[in-house]
């Protein structure tokens, strides 16, 4: 199935498909200071939530093939929105965005969002629902998919936070995060 072959590719190559995005935004970058205070909101919100999520799932998120998470996670941020990852992902690029005052590639940002991430996220479903069977499928059909509900999942599993595992596995984004932000105001002084 090609959506299936869709997906197993931008799931392996994720890490790599930011960096034209981030050289259009290096480009273009003309930040301000009312940008950068709103950009860093959206920032801290996005990593906020990969925080949150990591500290549950720790650094299998940063596998490049499914089967490596621990087993299926459902508290925390997982027991309002099944992919929050993701959605910090989405707010972190908005956030970076808003920094740059790169404001035309916000709906580039949107489009290149759903046409890599909806293709991971069928793989991963479907292979969550293979390996986990009606756990899983009573968890999809009570937790949104992006936009999170405000009421926490009824069946939460038993993981717990660490913020060692948090800190450990989101060093990367963090790091890149610093760098990206650096290299907008760099450029600016060139």
């Amino acid at each position: 199935m090609i959506s299936s072959k869709l997906g197993n590719f931008f799931f392996k190559i994720r890490s790599f498909t930011p960096i034209p995005f981030i050289l259009a935004l290096l480009f273009f970058a003309k930040p301000a200071w009312h940008t950068t205070v709103i950009g860093i909101v959206f920032i801290s919100i996005g990593e906020f939530l990969r925080i949150w999520a990591v500290g549950y799932a720790g650094g299998s998120t940063r596998a490049t093939s499914l089967g490596a998470a621990r087993d299926l996670v459902t508290t925390g941020p997982y027991s309002y929105v099944r992919n929050p990852l993701y959605l910090g992902n989405f707010l972190l690029s908005f956030g970076v965005c808003i920094i740059a005052n790169v404001l035309w590639l916000i709906p580039v940002l949107i489009i290149g969002y759903f046409i890599q991430y909806l293709p991971i996220i069928t793989v991963e479903e479907t292979y969550l629902l293979e390996s986990c069977g009606s756990v899983y499928q009573s968890y999809q059909d009570q937790v949104p998919r992006f936009l999170p509900y405000f009421r926490p999942y009824r069946s939460p599993s038993a993981h717990d936070f660490s913020w060692e595992r948090a800190i450990k596995s989101e060093k990367r984004t963090f790091t890149a995060i610093v760098c990206v932000i650096g290299l907008i105001f760099a450029r600016q002084m060139l």
